[in-house]
């Protein structure tokens, strides 16, 4: 496979006044420059490429610090990715943890950031996530599959069976975070869970987004969508103003990447 073709979008929502959302796009991430309008890009990778979502959480200011930490991290560490994947990869995660405990501890404050990263190589796709940030893959069938489990209380008990899936998303253990980026690069379970050896054969579409598009929309609504359009761009706003037609609560940041096999 030669290359990817991706949209990203990122948008305050029509309640929060600030963004704490970032992405990276292949080296590219949102400046605090561009954090008052809505962001929207697209255009084409080559393999190998790396694409990921960032949900910074702390309230104003202290999510927006988290999420551009980890974006600008990843930005030194993206080159090494693309060569050594899962050494690399988790070797950026504790870069970004050290980074955001020094600035926790500098300016007084408690932030962090959730992580969904997808890493395109030339035969298949890997995931790595912290957080609730989620992956969702749209295979050659038509059929949407989400790839990712959330690193919250909710899903915990829901792995128990204590809690049914159905009923997760508006539980107040949803919003309980037990992983992230900011937790500290010494905590045993700061480090990813992989979902690896995705091929392209079996998908079409990639979708990496944060918890203010999943938790607007169904999965039946996202799965539409992604079915419905034709290109990452129309696919990314479709997905942005459908959240935001329904509340908008959060701040919305969706990738959408297409596969050319």
């Amino acid at each position: 496979m030669a290359g990817v073709k991706f949209a990203v979008r990122s948008d305050v929502g029509k309640v929060r006044t600030n963004n704490e959302d970032n992405f990276f796009c292949n080296g590219i991430f949102m400046t605090p420059s561009e954090y008052d309008k809505p962001f929207f890009m697209k255009g084409v990778a080559d393999v190998p490429c790396v694409f990921a979502v960032f949900d910074g959480m702390g309230g104003h200011d202290c999510g927006e610090i988290a999420s551009l930490t980890a974006a600008e991290t990843l930005s030194q560490n993206f080159h090494e990715i693309l060569t050594c994947e899962h050494e690399a990869v988790d070797s950026f995660v504790k870069d970004a943890n050290s980074k955001l405990t020094a600035l926790m501890n500098e300016r007084n404050i408690q932030t962090g950031t959730t992580m969904i990263l997808a890493v395109f190589g030339k035969n298949f796709f890997t995931a790595y996530n912290l957080g609730d940030s989620r992956c969702h893959r749209l295979d050659r069938n038509g059929t949407l599959l989400r790839v990712n489990y959330d690193h919250t209380v909710a899903e915990e008990m829901i792995q128990e069976g204590r809690l049914s899936a159905k009923n997760a998303e508006n539980s107040r253990w949803s919003n309980v975070l037990t992983r992230y980026i900011g937790m500290g690069a010494d905590k045993a379970d700061s480090s990813p869970d992989i979902y690896g050896l995705l091929g392209y054969d079996e998908n079409k579409r990639v979708l990496l987004c944060s918890d203010g598009l999943n938790k607007m929309l169904t999965h039946r609504e996202i799965s539409g969508l992604m079915k419905n359009y034709d290109s990452p761009e129309d696919t990314v706003n479709a997905l942005t103003e459908a959240a935001l037609m329904k509340g908008g609560v959060d701040n919305v940041t969706c990738i959408v990447i297409d596969i050319a096999v």
